[in-house]
């Protein structure tokens, strides 16, 4: 029996691919940033310049920047030194692994925010539809010590619900650690539970345009 030509191929649909990048020695450029974040929510917590005061965001108590503040165009060293240093590098290895060859002409434009959270505030459900967005992320500057999972953690849902009829997980945990960065598809569901007890969680949560963003007033 002669066996039959055929031509095969294989692809792989919805991937969701997340990058996490630990970084070493960024102790001093953690506390420049929680310094400068703290002292913006100190001065707005209790102003419409929280954008948690609107209601009409994920995240459930603390604080989160206006919506229309773009953290990457402050004149602050420590933010240019995360933008340039730690950020655009890991964005070019994401879009590369992500997109391959498609990615090389592409113009990298972020949008950042920040969020402090304390004892019980938590981020429900939500991804980031910002039009024109490549990428988003996370990069965790100050993280509560010795919190079990799941408190503060992040948890990415799964986009096929039928899949985990075939043993697939529902959900995705990683826990937090101070230095680490982490780039996922935009269009990734994920939320964040509450902790107890003492301490204060501060991120940069941020989003990759592939057009350059409006304006955004300054503080």
């Amino acid at each position: 029996m002669t066996d039959m030509p055929f031509r095969e191929q294989s692809q792989v649909h919805v991937p969701n691919l997340v990058l996490q990048r630990q970084f070493d020695q960024v102790d001093d450029l953690n506390r420049s940033l929680a310094s400068m974040i703290t002292q913006m929510a100190d001065r707005d917590r209790d102003s419409d310049r929280n954008a948690v005061n609107s209601g009409l965001i994920s995240t459930q108590g603390g604080y989160q920047t206006s919506t229309d503040f773009n953290l990457f165009q402050t004149d602050d060293a420590s933010i240019r030194t995360f933008q340039n240093q730690l950020l655009m590098p890991a964005v070019s290895a994401f879009l590369s692994q992500t997109f391959g060859d498609e990615a090389a002409p592409l113009t990298h434009w972020p949008i950042g925010w920040s969020n402090v959270l304390n004892a019980g505030d938590w981020q429900g459900p939500h991804c980031h539809p910002t039009p024109s967005n490549l990428a988003s992320g996370v990069y965790y500057v100050q993280i509560p010590e010795n919190k079990p999972a799941p408190q503060g953690c992040i948890e990415f849902m799964n986009p096929i619900p039928q899949s985990m009829q075939h043993g697939h997980p529902a959900t995705r945990r990683l826990h937090p650690v101070e230095g680490l960065l982490v780039l996922f598809p935009p269009w990734y569901n994920h939320y964040v539970h509450p902790f107890e007890g003492d301490g204060t969680r501060i991120i940069i949560a941020f989003d990759i345009l592939a057009k350059s963003p409006k304006p955004q007033f300054v503080f």
